[in-house]
């Protein structure tokens, strides 16, 4: 028993580091090994950005898209209705930059349907790009980040780019929290599924996708009884045939006040939508912990054996805390984020083994204001589908 612990808490302490060193060579944009040349004729990008509420400084994170140092782009927003409040945060934006053509939709909110792709399909269809940027309204960008993008669809023929991402802005201990999981598990996890898997792990908060290739499905509707569409967005092109790339243009996810409520919800709610994509990996998923592997160990050891928890949280602290230091931009000049982040990365930990199990027991989860039933790959529950209906990946 001890020697089988032992061996996964090695196998989870080596994903650990493969996860921290793939942050750390490939935190930072990387210079594009092939670029298109001065002559080049830019395609014209539509920016998609369904949008709800208010995300954690909304007018700044819409302000950078109006920044991109980019010759040919519009914006479309959908809203599900003029009445969000957000609507007066984007036409401020928008005024201040009239010469950026931007285009506000209210598309009401089906209830049978993913709402993200409910929005993403109307804005499609009013939309002029050769190139379809999706990005959520938590996102921020810098000038260069969609030159980049395009840079790898022209040299590499990319029919979807997609983005790693680094959380920052944290002003409360949750925020913390959840910024240091999505650079952590989250982009590392992406980052070893892409690098020694050629697996496309799409996280749906910057996807630059190319019209004609969505088109050959039918468009973003062809995943509208989905809510993991990200996923399936890679997969589908993937199994098709379409090429598939990033060149690790990273983009910001700014997370600045989100509750401890707020974060567990998020983090049930992924957990239900990877076990519905692939049961038998998120199973696995409890081996990826080694602080809570650490404990088993602790609990087969008796007493004694607290040294080991206690230097595997340590351990793990540092390789997270390199995270910090590369992607944490704005976490790293808030020093009382520095003395915090050590209780945080282990209270994550913890929280993320305390959600493991929703799964097992719910297939129920809050999306965008409603709650919502989902089966196989996760296929929205309605009295007029059935799992059999479940997305075939073709």
């Amino acid at each position: 028993m001890k020697t089988a612990l032992f061996i996964l808490l090695a196998f989870s302490g080596a994903v650990s580091v493969l996860y921290a060193a793939l942050v750390a060579v490939f935190g930072r944009d990387r210079p594009l090994s092939v670029s298109p040349g001065p002559g080049t004729d830019w395609p014209f990008v539509s920016l998609l950005k369904p949008v709800k509420g208010f995300d954690d400084d909304l007018a700044g994170n819409l302000e950078s898209f109006y920044r991109l140092d980019y010759p040919r782009y519009e914006v479309l927003f959908a809203v599900d209705d003029r009445r969000d409040p957000c609507l007066a945060v984007i036409e401020e934006v928008a005024a201040a930059h009239p010469h950026v053509a931007t285009r506000i939709i209210a598309t009401g909110r089906p209830p049978d349907e993913n709402p993200k792709i409910h929005k993403l399909a109307r804005l499609e269809a009013e939309s002029r790009g050769v190139l379809l940027w999706t990005t959520d309204a938590d996102v921020r960008v810098s000038p260069g980040t969609l030159r980049r993008l395009v840079s790898e669809y022209l040299s590499h023929d990319a029919k979807i780019v997609f983005s790693p991402l680094r959380g920052t802005g944290s002003l409360s201990f949750a925020s913390l929290m959840e910024n240091a999981g999505l650079r952590f598990f989250t982009s590392g996890g992406v980052l070893a599924a892409w690098l020694f898997g050629r697996r496309p792990v799409i996280v749906g908060k910057s996807i630059l996708i190319e019209r004609a290739a969505l088109a050959a499905f039918g468009g973003f509707a062809y995943f509208k009884d989905f809510l993991a569409e990200d996923f399936l967005l890679g997969e589908t092109f993937a199994k098709s045939g379409f090429p598939v790339s990033t060149n690790f243009t990273w983009v910001t996810c700014l997370s600045r006040k989100t509750s401890l409520k707020r974060f567990a919800n998020r983090l049930s709610r992924w957990a239900k939508l990877r076990f519905r994509l692939a049961p038998s990996a998120y199973v696995l998923e409890v081996l990826l912990n080694p602080v809570i592997l650490s404990l088993a160990v602790w609990a087969v050891l008796g007493l004694g054996g607290w040294r080991v928890p206690a230097a595997v949280a340590a351990g793990k602290i540092a390789l997270e805390y390199t995270g910090f230091l590369i992607l944490g931009q704005e976490d790293r000049r808030r020093p009382l984020n520095h003395l915090l982040f050590p209780a945080a990365v282990l209270a994550k930990d913890l929280l993320f083994f305390a959600v493991y199990f929703a799964p097992f027991f719910s297939r129920r989860v809050d999306w965008r204001g409603g709650r919502v039933t989902i089966g196989r790959q996760t296929l929205i529950q309605t009295p007029g589908n059935r799992d059999a209906l479940a997305y075939d990946g073709a």
